[in-house]
């Protein structure tokens, strides 16, 4: 009985599992209709609040979001844009937030 009852438990949690995964595919296939749509950067100005620079096939726009709003804010021209490449290190993280704490400590360490 009590291992019955452990299997109908085991079974029940691997269902579930596929379930989230099959709903978690089946979400990115949507954001997958937005292939000229891409967020360039994001400022977050407040709680949901944010400023952002999208890219629309080859147009540029600065909008602002609000939680119940989307504003355009401007259009873009492509020398406003000015994106920094990130370094990324997938063994190690962020080299960027790694090298920005470095550089804070050592500008702190000689005050």
């Amino acid at each position: 009985m009590l291992a019955t009852l452990i299997i109908v438990i085991i079974l029940i949690v691997y269902l579930s599992y596929l379930f989230s995964k099959l709903v978690a595919k089946s979400s990115f296939k949507t954001d997958s209709r937005a292939k000229g749509i891409k967020l360039l950067d994001r400022a977050v100005v407040g709680t949901d609040r944010s400023i952002d620079i999208i890219q629309v096939n080859e147009r540029y726009f600065l909008i602002g979001n609000t939680a119940t709003n989307m504003v355009c804010l401007a259009e873009l021209s492509k020398e406003d844009i000015i994106i920094e490449k990130k370094e990324y290190d997938e063994e190690n993280g962020s080299k960027l937030f790694q090298n920005m704490m470095f550089d804070k400590w050592k500008t702190k360490k000689k005050k």
